[in-house]
């Protein structure tokens, strides 16, 4: 199974947030780096939080958050 990134966020609790209304879409999810980026003063230098879904899943991953306006601008 090969994950991708579909967001990145600097604060671990959108991410979470993003990855709850994937999960409740029925798309499976996990984050990258949110330990990390916890403590870490500049989580933007490591890329802030990676928000990963299966490479089969991206496109409506990617679809929902934009509707959700969940994407980290």
């Amino acid at each position: 199974m090969e994950l991708v990134c579909v967001a990145q966020f600097n604060n671990p609790v959108e991410a979470n947030i993003a990855k709850g209304m994937l999960e409740n879409n029925d798309i499976p999810s996990i984050l990258d780096n949110e330990t990390i980026v916890s403590v870490l003063p500049m989580p933007s230098a490591i890329g802030g939080v990676r928000l990963m879904v299966r490479k089969e899943d991206y496109d409506q991953a990617l679809e929902l958050l934009k509707k959700h306006d969940d994407l980290n601008h």
